[in-house]
C-alpha cells in the first residue's frame, strides 16, 4: 500500500527538525570543549548560546512572510544551507567574536525552518489530522536534542576536538537541504488562500492584531515558554540542592520528562483531532489546568521523597509542561487560515520567545530572594493556570472557515 505523500512530507519535516535542533544544541553540548580552548567565561558561553536564539528571532517573521508568498520549500532549503555553511566555517574559527556572529547566522537559518515547516503542515493537512501531524513533526525536536547530547560529545572525544562535531552537524544540514530540494513539493492551493494572502504584509499584521483571540493565543505562548524553559534551566539544580540527588540521577529524571514531553505532543494532538473534533482551545485548557496542579506539587517534594514519586512528578510535568507544543503551534497556524499561517507563526515565535528569555532568570531570582523554590514553583503553577484561563477566554477556534 502506497504511503500518502503528505506523510512523506511529515517524514522530511521531522528529519529537518532533528537536524536544526541538533545544530541549536551545539554550544550547549560542546561547551566543556569550547570553553577551555578559547578561555571563555561562563557568561561568554551563555552569550554564544543566546546568539542562536537572537538569530532565530531575527529571521522568524521574514521567513513567515516569504513562505506565505513563495511557499515553504525554498525558505527551508536556504535556511539549512545557511546552517550547514556556517557550521563548517565555525569549525575553522579561532575567535570568540567571529563565532558569536556566525552562530547568529546559524540561528537565522534555524528560524527559516521553524516557521515555514509549521506553514507546510497547515497547508498539507486538513483540520482533522493536522494536530497529529504537527505532533509527530515536533518529536523531531526532541530527537535532535537526544542525538546532540550523545553524538556531538562522543564525536569530539573520538577526534580530540569539538571542531569535528561542527563539521558533522554542518554536513548533516547540507544533506537535509538536498533532501527538501529534491523530495519536497508545495501542496495545491485551496480556494480562498490567494485572496487572503495577497493583501499587504502591513495589513496582515493589522488583521492579526485586531483579533482579540490571537492576542490571547500569544499571551498563552509567553506563559508556556516561561514554564518550559524555567523547568529545563533549573530542574537539575533544584534536584541536587533540594532533593539531594546526584547530577547523573537528576539528568536521568530530566530525560524522563523529555520522553513524556515527546509522548505528550503526540497524545494531546491525537486527542485534539479525534476526541475533541479538532478543538484546540479545550486541549490547551486541559493542559494548563492539569499542569498547574502538577507544577505546584513540586513544592511538597523533599530529600525524603521516594525516588519513584519524583520520577512520576517529572513525567507528569513533561506530559503537560513540555507536551503542549504541537497543539499550540497548530492553533497558531490554523487560527488565521492557510494564507496567513506563515506570518502568524513567525510573529508568534518572536512574541512568545520573550517567555523563554525572561523565564529562567525570573525563576532564579525568586529562588535568590526567598532562599528556596516555593515561590518559583508557585509562580510557574500560576503561569500554567493562566494558560487555561486565557484559552477559556477565547471565543472562536478560527478566523476563517476552511473549505
Amino acid at each position: 500500500m502506497a504511503i500518502p505523500y503528505q506523510w512523506i512530507i511529515i517524514s522530511i519535516l521531522w528529519l529537518s527538525h532533528v537536524i536544526y535542533f541538533l545544530n541549536y544544541m551545539m554550544i550547549g553540548t560542546l561547551s566543556p570543549f569550547v570553553q577551555p580552548e578559547f578561555q571563555l567565561t561562563t557568561a561568554q558561553i551563555g552569550l554564544l548560546c543566546s546568539a542562536v536564539t537572537i538569530g532565530s528571532l531575527i529571521s522568524n517573521i521574514p521567513a513567515g512572510m516569504l513562505s506565505d508568498t513563495y511557499g515553504a520549500k525554498w525558505i527551508m532549503v536556504v535556511g539549512l544551507l545557511l546552517i550547514g555553511c556556517c557550521e563548517l566555517v565555525i569549525s575553522f574559527l579561532g575567535s570568540f567574536i567571529w563565532m558569536f556572529l556566525f552562530l547568529i547566522l546559524v540561528g537565522m537559518g534555524i528560524g527559516c525552518n521553524q516557521t515555514p515547516a509549521n506553514k507546510a503542515v497547515i497547508m498539507w493537512f486538513s483540520q482533522k489530522g493536522r494536530a497529529t501531524a504537527m505532533g509527530i513533526k515536533q518529536t523531531g525536536v526532541t530527537m535532535g536534542g537526544v542525538v546532540a547530547s550523545f553524538f556531538l560529545p562522543v564525536t569530539a572525544l573520538y577526534y580530540g576536538s569539538w571542531r569535528y562535531s561542527f563539521k558533522l552537524a554542518g554536513v548533516a544540514a547540507l544533506l537535509a537541504a538536498a533532501l527538501i530540494l529534491f523530495f519536497y513539493t508545495e501542496p495545491p492551493r485551496q480556494p480562498g488562500d490567494a485572496s487572503r494572502g495577497n493583501i499587504s504584509w502591513k495589513n496582515n499584521f493589522m488583521t492579526l492584531f485586531k483579533e482579540r483571540d490571537f492576542i490571547f493565543i500569544c499571551l498563552s505562548g509567553i506563559f508556556l515558554m516561561f514554564i518550559q524553559f524555567s523547568f529545563l534551566g533549573h530542574f537539575v539544580l533544584y534536584s541536587t540542592k533540594v532533593l539531594g540527588l546526584p547530577v547523573k540521577k537528576a539528568g536521568a529524571i530530566l530525560g524522563v520528562a523529555f520522553f513524556t514531553g515527546a509522548a505528550g505532543r503526540v497524545v494531546w494532538s491525537v486527542s485534539s483531532d479525534y476526541l475533541f473534533g479538532t478543538g484546540r482551545r479545550i486541549v490547551l485548557t486541559m493542559i494548563g489546568a492539569a499542569g498547574a496542579f502538577i507544577t505546584v506539587a513540586f513544592i511538597f517534594l523533599s530529600a525524603e521523597s521516594p525516588l519513584w514519586v519524583i520520577y512520576i512528578f517529572a513525567a507528569l510535568f513533561g506530559f503537560t509542561g513540555l507536551g503542549w507544543n504541537a497543539v499550540y503551534l497548530t492553533r497558531v497556524g490554523e487560527f488565521p487560515g492557510r494564507a496567513l499561517a506563515g506570518v502568524a507563526t513567525g510573529l508568534n515565535f518572536v512574541i512568545v520567545n520573550t517567555g523563554a528569555i525572561i523565564g529562567p532568570p525570573l525563576f532564579g531570582y525568586f529562588v535568590d530572594i526567598t532562599g528556596g523554590y516555593t515561590l518559583s514553583w508557585f509562580f510557574t503553577g500560576f503561569c500554567m493556570a493562566m494558560v487555561a484561563f486565557l484559552s477559556e477566554l477565547q471565543k472562536k477556534e478560527r478566523m476563517f472557515t476552511e473549505s
